[in-house]
């Protein structure tokens, strides 16, 4: 077998690092799919007859109100963009354990403001936690890396990957069952529901934390590309690019903190001007759009259409869920054909099912839903609008965002395998998918759904070409380096 092999203690990190991660993003994830219709409700439908409400001393009209949840989100995935150039110092500073803890702490005090929001403090809390963010992806990323061999890599993301998307159905049953048993006449969140939900929540955020403490530090990494005969990103551009020559020539036990800092940020903005990494960019960038859009749009929108009951947001979440544990798992079955025919293919699937999925929206769910609170019910060929073809569309949507992510985890993983690279690369793609689903938050609060698909599918496209030429690129190395190892045999 080819490179080190994994220990019981890699596997036993993998399992508790995922179990970890469902506890916390059950929590955070619902949170994030439906916070901008609980914030909206909680400062005007449920609570004003005069088209404003009062929030301690400040004035909100029932449109603000109506922004509040993608304003906030917007400003988390932006301090998560910033912060994630931080996180990888932080990470090289202060191990990916001690991160990890600290960075999912803030994720749970957002929670808790939200249990009674205070304008104000939404925001500051936002950007709180938008900064611990990248450090738990960074952290997060580096404990997979550490803890996979090159040929289970494919394997580890997608097991990974389906423990922490499962949080997402337990989170949407969760709402739906407070939501239909606190029903409100006028469709929207009372006060009395938005404390239980947000009170559960906070709950299994901290049961999240708690878990995180019983990942062990790992007596090895296992990949090695030097052990493992592993070619990271590009032949040349570690092992031959004078750029990131020097990464190899320090010792990071003999430096200095703030030299392994330094050396850990510089390592990310080098590595951001490598070829390979500069395709995988626009794979990144699609990633972070689509998440803006499923995991916040997509929720709202059924929300604020009025033919569709409120507890309908939950059983989305179901199913975006769904969707995202059955491909993680059924790409976790077949990764011996993905290692055969290439993760581009897959990708090449994902790409293909968002653009149905995309199609199916546009057909069935009118324009203003994104922004209209309680507006039109007809879709472009749909009418009124099909709840049953939205939730086929949750269970899409999340299908192909879980081939998008974990197909870049992998090809990372494969790529970039050491300790010294593995934070960088991991840092830059939550910096470019954050930015952009910052940017998509943005957009939301202005921009109608056929803008908002069409920025989708040039995305997409964009995204799953550029990560083919990185896949072809590395298949190519690989079979040229196996090549000269037969021949010198």
């Amino acid at each position: 077998m080819e490179g080190m092999t994994m220990t019981k203690k890699n596997w036993t990190n993998i399992v508790v690092l995922g179990i970890g991660f469902f506890f916390l993003f059950t929590a955070f994830q619902t949170t994030g799919f439906v916070q901008t219709f609980t914030i909206k409700s909680f400062f005007s439908n449920c609570s004003n007859v005069n088209g404003s409400v009062r929030d301690g001393g400040i004035e909100i009209s029932s449109s603000f109100a109506n922004k509040i949840g993608y304003i906030s989100l917007c400003i988390i995935y932006t301090f998560a963009a910033i912060g994630g150039w931080a996180s990888v110092s932080i990470v090289a500073v202060f191990g990916p354990k001690i991160c990890l803890i600290v960075s999912g702490s803030l994720y749970v005090l957002y929670i808790a403001i939200l249990i009674r929001p205070y304008l104000p403090i939404i925001f500051i809390g936002a950007a709180v936690l938008g900064a611990g963010a990248g450090v738990l992806w960074t952290a997060q990323g580096q404990i997979m890396i550490q803890n996979s061999s090159k040929e289970r890599m494919g394997t580890t993301s997608n097991i990974f990957w389906l423990m922490l998307q499962s949080s997402l159905p337990i989170g949407g049953m969760i709402f739906f069952a407070i939501t239909k048993i606190n029903s409100n006449a006028n469709g929207c969140i009372s006060h009395t529901t938005n404390y239980i939900t947000f009170g559960v929540l906070l709950a299994l955020g901290i049961a999240g934390i708690l878990v995180l403490f019983f990942i062990q530090k790992s007596s090895q990494t296992a990949v090695s590309s030097d052990k493992a005969g592993v070619n990271n990103d590009d032949d040349e551009t570690i092992a031959t690019n004078p750029l990131l020559v020097g990464s190899r020539e320090h010792d990071i036990v003999k430096e200095t903190r703030t030299h392994a800092a330094i050396n850990a940020l510089a390592n990310a903005v080098k590595l951001l001007f490598t070829f390979n990494m500069g395709c995988l960019c626009f794979t990144f960038i699609y990633t972070g759009y689509e998440l803006n859009f499923w995991s916040g749009v997509f929720g709202t929108m059924i929300g604020n259409m009025k033919a569709f009951n409120t507890y309908n947001i939950g059983i989305a979440a179901v199913f975006v869920g769904i969707g995202e544990m059955v491909a993680g798992a059924l790409f976790g079955i077949l990764v011996k054909f993905t290692n055969r025919f290439g993760r581009d293919v897959v990708v090449l699937l994902g790409m293909l099912i968002h653009f149905a999925t995309f199609l199916l929206i546009f057909f069935n769910m009118p324009d203003s839903a994104i922004i209209n609170d309680k507006g039109d019910n007809k879709g472009y060929l749909f009418s009124p609008s099909n709840i049953y073809l939205v939730h086929l569309c949750a269970f899409l949507l999340g299908f192909g965002d879980s081939i998008f992510n974990t197909q870049v985890y992998s090809l990372i993983g494969v790529l970039y395998p050491t300790d010294d690279l593995s934070a960088p690369a991991i840092a830059l793609f939550k910096f470019f998918q954050s930015l952009t689903a910052a940017v998509g938050f943005l957009t939301s609060s202005f921009l109608v759904l056929k803008w908002q698909l069409l920025i989708l599918t040039v995305l997409a496209t964009t995204g799953t070409l550029s990560f083919a030429v990185v896949e072809w690129k590395h298949n190519r190395m690989s079979h040229n380096r196996m090549s000269r190892m037969s021949a010198h045999n």
